[in-house]
């Protein structure tokens, strides 16, 4: 008997994935009004302050959202493995380590980042220099490269394939490969700040409905499998 636990699993993790991303549009929306306030603008920490519940929650889906694509990445790549196994796994394991990083970011940032804010509104004007001073580092993703372009790699490779080989339907193959580009425009955004404005405005789009069709589009195909 055929065990189809790998796809009944992925298929759950990747609708809950898109539910994540869903999420995180929202509270995307949510915040960008606030990004040209004055003192949030001076400090993250008074952004952070005036828009607690908003980040909190974005970084709770991005990290929830990741451990849940550790699920998805097996279930997806097994199913056009045999089509190009050697860059389906390197790509695999580069999108993996990319959904790992992502929740150490945001679990970092969940728990450090309330601290820190409230340590920076009490104390003196002294102490809010200290805390502009770059010291410690808080993130391992900096710009992206692995939360953004390993997994949009991956998407990449994976819908190309799908589409040579007839895995996925078209429309959902097609609309990978435009939300990988997604993650590439993010990931130029975050490399070249200078570039955002249009290109930060077509990512935001990509992330806000793109991706979350596609995961929750794979995982109900992933469903499908497990059932037949």
């Amino acid at each position: 008997m055929k065990d189809n636990s790998l796809y009944k699993l992925g298929g759950i993790c990747s609708v809950l994935v898109g539910i994540s991303y869903i999420i995180i549009g929202i509270t995307v929306l949510l915040e960008s009004p606030q990004l040209t306030v004055e003192n949030n603008a001076q400090s993250p920490f008074l952004f952070f302050e005036s828009n607690r519940v908003v980040l909190l929650t974005q970084w709770s889906a991005m990290a929830w959202g990741a451990v849940f694509a550790l699920a998805v990445i097996p279930a997806v790549s097994e199913k056009v493995r045999n089509l190009n196994e050697g860059w389906v796994r390197w790509t695999g394991t580069l999108a993996t380590l990319g959904f790992a990083v992502t929740i150490l970011d945001n679990y970092w940032a969940i728990v450090m980042t309330p601290a820190r804010a409230a340590a920076y509104v009490t104390s003196s004007e002294a102490m809010r220099a200290a805390f502009a001073v770059p010291g410690e580092v808080q993130f391992i993703d900096i710009q992206g490269w692995l939360g953004y372009g390993a997994v949009g790699l991956w998407v990449l490779v994976i819908n190309l394939l799908a589409l040579r080989g007839a895995i996925f339907p078209k429309p959902l193959a097609y609309l990978g490969i435009a939300t990988a580009l997604a993650y590439f425009l993010v990931l130029t955004t975050m490399v070249f700040p200078n570039v955002r404005g249009m290109i930060l405005v077509v990512a935001a789009i990509g992330g806000i409905l793109l991706a979350p069709i596609w995961y929750i589009w794979i995982g109900l195909i992933l469903h499908r499998n497990n059932t037949q």
